[in-house]
């Protein structure tokens, strides 16, 4: 299992041993930036149990802070968030040649779908509703982060 790290309380989670003894390199990054603590507990603990390192935080604005201090390999962001949301933070990731993006929107609102598609023409790699982030996201990651041949791979085999 990965490790969380989450701005507020600074707790972390301790780290699963890696799967096999070969895997030497380092976890995949994941920042995830996403306005209700609920649900981003929950996204967080998903995408850790999946080895990831995750760092939580709650708009866009201290997304932006935490990816000028450290590398991280994919953003999984909610659209719909204070102070800076999900798709202005989509513009400036996309100014700064930034790491690919996942997002995310939760909610039963008409509007939805269209701010998904703006996210896909504002150059997130992958869109999800909140009500299909589990799996379908964890697919999009592994798809993003290890290679379309590697994520193949496993599945033939």
């Amino acid at each position: 299992m990965g490790s969380i790290l989450h701005l507020r309380d600074r707790i972390r989670a301790r780290p699963m041993l890696a799967r096999s003894k070969d895997r030497a390199r380092r976890a995949p990054r994941i920042l995830l930036a996403y306005a209700g603590t609920t649900e981003r507990e929950y996204l967080a603990v998903f995408l850790a149990s999946r080895g990831y390192d995750v760092t939580a935080c709650g708009n866009g604005k201290e997304a932006l802070a935490h990816l000028a201090t450290a590398r991280f390999d994919l953003v999984v962001t909610g659209i719909l968030m204070p102070q800076m949301d999900g798709l202005e933070l989509l513009r400036a990731l996309r100014r700064q040649d930034g790491p690919p993006v996942i997002a995310i929107v939760d909610g039963a609102g008409k509007m939805n779908a269209i701010y998904l598609r703006n996210a896909t023409l504002g150059g997130a790699v992958a869109t999800h509703y909140f009500e299909e982030a589990g799996n379908a996201l964890l697919d999009s990651a592994d798809w993003i982060l290890r290679g379309r041949d590697a994520v193949i791979r496993d599945v033939v085999w």
